[in-house]
């Protein structure tokens, strides 16, 4: 067996950020929230930021996925689902207590 060269690890990592690239922001943020906490449809996502009430455990699992998807990201998911992106901010600020901004995890070159 071969060891994973720099040269095939950077190909597997490009090939991983190809398909990342083809969901939607809304799906990329959606898959995010459910890493710690269970499972976040992007359809119940979707629902939740344009005003259904979360439940509890949902609570937890949106903070997670708009906080660990950087900015940018989060303007292309509030086009997505027909946003102004000060609106998408105003809910999560409602939900929350704090703006996007102050709430994201994701800095410049990682976490």
């Amino acid at each position: 067996m071969m060891p994973i060269t720099g040269y095939a690890y950077d190909s597997v990592s490009d090939r991983a950020e190809g398909a990342m690239q083809r969901r939607t922001a809304l799906e990329s943020a959606a898959a995010h929230g459910g890493v710690s906490y269970g499972s976040l449809p992007a359809q119940r996502l979707r629902a939740v930021l344009l005003g259904d009430e979360p439940s509890e455990a949902e609570r937890a699992r949106i903070h997670q996925a708009l906080s660990e998807t950087p900015l940018d990201r989060l303007a292309t998911l509030a086009r997505e689902i027909g946003l102004p992106f000060a609106a998408l901010d105003k809910r999560f600020s409602d939900l929350f207590g704090s703006s996007l901004e102050d709430a994201q995890q994701w800095k410049l070159g990682g976490h």
